[in-house]
């Protein structure tokens, strides 16, 4: 029978699930039944069938609905392709389609949703078992929005991620979602593409990883959401307690350039609260809860205070008081109440904005003497006057402090603070300790202090002259201030000569001293020839070094190395003694920024020459146990090394500064709003030339590109690296294994016919070297990767700013690297076996691009063996270094070759303990061994002996 016209039906098919393949969303749909059966023939959605199908539909809507046909989206994805070529977008297409494509769909998506009620819609969606099912379908007007919840989920903590639509909260697992699509029953809902991204953020950044947690839960995921979306926390988390009297402070501001207003305040720490008393002000401030306790009684004490300057003021209700600016001028009100405020030490912040006040005709004199030195601080006496007017120290303080440069002076006239007075005085005010007409400065500050027009400094004259001497000279180009100890095992190049006598400089000024020269650059050796030159002088001394637990054996073997006859104790471990880093026989103890935290107790009680602390960017967070506790050690000179102190903001310079030189700036609040504050978020030039010129004797940083001429074409070094003791359990649990195995073999068969065991058997444990994630997975009891850790944390830190080229034989690790670089904000390149010779060359070009932001290229160490031109290179890393030396070498040679105007290092990184360092010391002694290994590894294998696979096994 003949299918009549009212037996079929014309509809939109949407298939959200071809959003993560083909992106063609939507085609037409035409429904018949036949005996009751529904009988569904889909056709392309493109003009034609649009016109047949919705004859009615207008114009705008059909060319909306257009965009999503098969011919527009193919031409969507020509133009990000094009897009990705020009950009060069520093990750792979792959990631970068992604998204680009994600975007631009839902842009139209978000334009056809208005007219979506206009057609009729079914959906197919995947089933079971590979199925499909087709049923109608609807698009939602309303917008779901995203919020969170933490809740106890057993002993851990759950984030739940709600999605609100219409105000009635659901669990986000009452949803199918496909990208920005969610689909609830049959009627989907879009999601902002802001949301999208974040939920797959979460995706990528698993909270529940920090489910036992709660501190880094709180930092690395909740202080990202809350600053775009509610969180509920459900008091799960523990918060910091703040239970302080509170600074009293008074904004003044005006209304209609008429009014005067006082508003209270309440400086708790840092936190500034104003309006009526409640117990507690809660607060989240990156990622830690704060719970205030407000003080009723003082902050009811400045009401009544403020309310009882004025008869007006018990009738204002509004949380502020104000007044006439005439009112506020009778009788010299304002003054006497400005002074009163003062007295009784409450801050008045504001001065600075009012407007109905004449200037003084007087300049600013200051008459300024030292009294005394006192451990790290100089007390001044000083009095600041505006003709035969004389001011208060402490409102003074205030006022610079603020950020003001008026002073309300007796005779109603406002005193001006002008440039010259504060480039003199202006940092001995702000960082001040003030007892009445006398003043408490770090002594830190006259190294950097500038002399004023006439040739005169305040603070310089404490520094002795024999010293500035030597500065002075230290400062001249081939002038020698100190001589290297002849024992050390090394020539330093200039620019090392140089960092050793500026670190001796600063040792003998009693300050500490922060060697921030790049990657490369030979900071161990600078300070190894410092801790020598000590040693010379007083042979009985300790010197201590803190590094990361990854770092110790480089450490170890760089003194070694370079000063081998100094006595050397790795502190670390579950058998080391506190008895032999406190009384043995010991000049330089090595240990961990794990070990200081757990032993501080006996630790602080040893009394230390020289404290060394490397990558000291790990005690940048001055609330972190680690921080306070490297506080408490005890030694006579103080020294941080670091590529990069400053790595997020410039609070970061806070707590290492202030290791190195006790008291530099203050209080973390004082610092923060000082400094910190200023420079990240408002950009103050003033601020920045400021802290640069105090921190500039006490921080010596070298780029590889200032110091080039002084470095060879090409340095190549081994880069230690310690197992976890997860790791290392695993590699000697199946390095028995295998050694059964192997001697079984050669035991049965004969050395010969057991050399593919041999070979396999290396493999596997170079593998575990690289990461544990190489095995089959029923082989993986753990995850840990030194390597890896240590890589990263040089890509984050030391090496971010130049270009580098990553070798790996396993393209598998490759894979790894490329997962942690995107866990990490890391773009990169990636090129192995598998990518096309077009595709090649064009990631080379946008890798050498000079404009190009992507530092990163991971290649496979054969794919990356031959034609590459990569001078753009500067730094190259051997992940796993393998025991061709010629193919390693052609690694190398991608980017030292001619056209190179960079200095290159190179770096092997070798698990210590392991079969790579065997195999490296096979090298050394089978030299004409490893100049003759055919490319084949087999070749190597071949070559060994039944004593050679022993020591390799052992």
């Amino acid at each position: 029978m003949a299918t009549t016209k009212s037996d079929q039906k014309n509809v939109l098919l949407f298939q959200p699930h071809r959003l993560l393949s083909d992106h063609n969303l939507m085609e037409c749909l035409q429904i018949t039944k036949e005996k009751g059966i529904p009988k569904y023939v889909n056709s392309e959605l493109n003009s034609s069938e649009l016109n047949k199908n919705f004859p009615k539909l207008p114009k705008e809507v059909k060319d909306v609905l257009l965009i999503f046909g098969k011919e527009k989206v193919a031409l969507l994805k020509d133009d990000v392709q094009k897009k990705f070529t020009l950009q060069r977008a520093g990750v792979s297409y792959e990631v970068y389609s992604k998204a680009a494509i994600s975007r631009r769909l839902h842009e139209h998506m978000e334009r056809m949703k208005p007219f979506a009620t206009l057609v009729k819609w079914y959906h197919k969606i995947p089933g079971e078992k590979g199925s499909f099912k087709t049923a109608p379908g609807s698009f939602s007007t309303f917008k779901p929005k995203l919020e969170f919840e933490v809740v106890k989920n057993g002993t851990g903590l759950q984030l739940n991620t709600i999605i609100s639509i219409n105000g009635t909260p659901y669990s986000l697992g009452e949803f199918s979602r496909w990208q920005f699509l969610l689909l609830s029953g049959n009627e989907y809902f879009i999601l902002a593409f802001k949301d999208y991204q974040t939920l797959e953020w979460l995706k990528e950044n698993d909270p529940n990883q920090y489910s036992h947690q709660p501190n880094e839960l709180g930092e690395n995921i909740l202080a990202k959401l809350e600053t775009d979306y509610p969180v509920n926390r459900n008091n799960l988390f523990q918060k910091n307690e703040l239970r302080i009297t509170p600074v009293n402070r008074v904004m003044l501001s005006e209304i209609s350039q008429s009014f005067l207003v006082l508003t209270p305040q309440w400086d708790y720490d840092g936190f500034i609260i104003e309006g009526p008393w409640k117990e507690t002000y809660d607060i989240t401030r990156n990622g830690q809860s704060f719970a205030i306790y407000r003080n009723q009684q003082d902050e009811k004490a400045l009401w009544q205070l403020l309310e009882d300057l004025h008869p007006n003021f018990s009738k204002q209700l509004n949380g502020y008081y104000y007044l006439p600016f005439e009112e506020a001028q009778k009788k010299q009100w304002f003054l006497k109440v400005y002074h009163k405020l003062l007295d009784l030490n409450i801050q008045v912040i504001g001065m600075d904005m009012l407007q109905h006040f004449r200037y003084s005709q007087h300049k600013v004199q200051a008459d300024v003497t030292i009294k005394k030195e006192v451990t790290d601080a100089l007390v001044l006496h000083m009095i600041i006057s505006f003709g035969e007017e004389e001011v208060s120290l402490t409102e003074v303080q205030k006022i610079v402090q603020a950020g003001q440069r008026a002073i309300l002076l007796q005779d109603g006239s406002l005193g001006i603070l002008n440039d010259e007075w504060l480039q003199t005085y202006g940092t001995i005010i702000r960082h001040g300790k003030i007892s009445g007409q006398e003043i408490q400065v770090p002594r830190w500050l006259a190294f950097s202090e500038e002399e004023s027009a006439d040739g005169s400094s305040v603070l310089k004259p404490t520094l002795h002259n024999t010293w500035l001497e030597k500065w002075q000279l230290w400062q001249k180009d081939g002038e020698t201030v100190y001589e290297v100890p002849s024992v050390i095992q090394a020539k330093l190049r200039p620019y090392q000569q140089k960092g050793f006598e500026w670190m001796l400089l600063l040792a003998e000024a009693g300050a500490g001293a922060c060697l921030a020269d790049d990657m490369g650059l030979g900071k161990t050796l600078q300070t190894i020839s410092v801790l020598t030159h000590q040693l010379h002088i007083k042979a009985t001394q300790r010197h201590l070094i803190v590094c990361p637990s990854s770092l110790i054996y480089n450490w170890s073997q760089e003194l070694q190395k370079f000063s081998p006859h100094v006595k050397v104790l790795i502190y670390h471990g579950g058998n080391r003694s506190i008895q032999d880093a406190a009384m043995g026989d010991y000049q330089v103890i090595i240990t961990s920024y794990g070990t200081v935290r757990q032993d501080i107790e006996e630790m602080c009680s040893i009394s230390f020459g020289t404290i060394v602390l490397d990558e000291s960017h790990n005690i940048k967070n001055p609330a972190a146990q680690i921080t306070k506790a490297v506080e408490r050690l005890q030694s006579g000179f103080r020294v941080a090394l670091s590529g990069t102190p400053v790595m997020n903001n410039t609070f970061d310079l806070y707590a290492q500064l202030n290791f190195l030189l006790p008291g530099i700036f203050g209080s973390r609040e004082f610092f923060r709003r000082e400094y910190a504050d200023a420079i990240d978020h408002r950009r103050d030039s003033d601020k920045i030339k400021t802290l640069q010129r105090i921190t500039a004797p006490f921080v010596l940083r070298r780029t590889k590109e200032q110091v080039a001429s002084d470095l060879p074409a090409k340095t190549e070094m081994v880069m230690w690296c310690e197992m976890s003791m997860a790791q290392k359990r695993l590699y000697d649990e199946i390095k028995d294994s295998i050694r059964q195995s192997v001697f079984l073999n050669i035991e049965q068969e004969g050395l010969n016919k057991s050399k593919l065991a041999v070979l396999q058997g290396m493999l596997k444990l170079r593998q575990i070297c690289n990461s544990p994630l190489l095995l089959p997975s029923e082989e993986q009891t753990c995850n840990d990767s030194v390597k890896t850790d240590l890589l990263m944390n040089e890509l984050q830190n030391n090496l971010k700013d130049h270009k580098v080229l990553i070798f790996s034989q396993f393209t598998s690790m490759l894979d790894l690297l490329a997962a942690n670089c995107r866990e990490q904000g890391i773009a990169y390149y990636h090129l192995d076996g598998s990518t096309p010779p077009e595709k090649r060359q064009d990631l080379v070009n946008q890798f050498q691009d000079p404009n190009n932001t992507t530092n990163v290229f991971l290649i496979s160490l054969k794919a990356g063996n031959a034609g590459l031109n990569l001078t753009a290179a500067s730094y190259v890393i051997l992940f796993d270094p393998w025991w061709n030396t010629a193919v390693q070498q052609q690694a190398i040679d991608r980017t030292h070759r001619i056209g190179q105007t960079k200095n290159v290092f190179a770096y092997k990184m070798i698990c210590k303990d392991t079969i790579e360092e065997k195999i490296i010391s096979l090298q050394q002694h089978k030299k004409q061994l490893a100049e003759e290994l055919i490319s084949e590894d087999e070749g190597f294998v071949k070559s060994l002996t039944e004593d050679d696979i022993k020591y390799l096994f052992s």
